[in-house]
């Protein structure tokens, strides 16, 4: 959404610099609208680093999740658990894990659509809805004792998103609670 606001803010400019023979509405227009089309290729960039680093560190894992700068890591071998979230990693010992739930939170947005502070609360509303969303661990860690494991949410579906997170929740029964 950003690059095509990007995109149109640049032809705005590029119209108008055009008709007022002033190129300082491109130079207005082309840097506000490249830095919208930048700012998401920037986060993606960013994204993929974050995502190879935390495949080196969770190398060995039967089970592994990415999504968001955060993952979840199984080493059933090892008995442990690697937690990632933007620059924290920790590992920690089955014995470790005192609860795991999972949250898919949806609602409270407006049908309409019809204002621009309805569609305002609606972004508001989803980006909470996805930030509350995702596996949440509750491990003996004085200085982290809860993590969020980010999974992919929609506004509108979230089916595979349950299916997922049903999964971990048996992957944590049948390796921590049955073993």
């Amino acid at each position: 959404m950003k690059i095509f606001f990007g995109v149109i803010l640049i032809l705005i400019g590029y119209v108008y610099s055009q008709e007022m023979h002033n190129s300082l509405f491109l130079l207005i227009g082309g840097g506000i609208g490249g830095w919208l089309i930048w700012q998401p290729i920037g986060n993606s960039l960013k994204d993929a680093s974050k995502k190879k680093e935390w495949l080196g560190l969770a190398e060995g894992c039967q089970y592994q999740h990415y999504h968001k700068s955060t993952g979840i890591g199984m080493n059933t071998a090892t008995r442990q658990v690697y937690l990632f979230d933007g620059d924290k990693f920790k590992r920690y010992d089955f014995t470790d894990i005192r609860n795991w739930s999972y949250s898919v939170l949806t609602g409270g947005t407006t049908m309409s659509n019809r204002t621009l502070a309805e569609g305002a609360h609606n972004s508001r509303q989803n980006k909470e809805n996805e930030a509350g969303s995702g596996l949440f661990l509750d491990v003996k860690d004085i200085d982290h004792p809860e993590w969020r494991v980010a999974f992919p949410w929609h506004a509108t579906n979230n089916r595979k998103t349950e299916v997922e997170l049903k999964r971990w929740m048996e992957i944590f029964q049948q390796n921590i609670n049955e073993k």
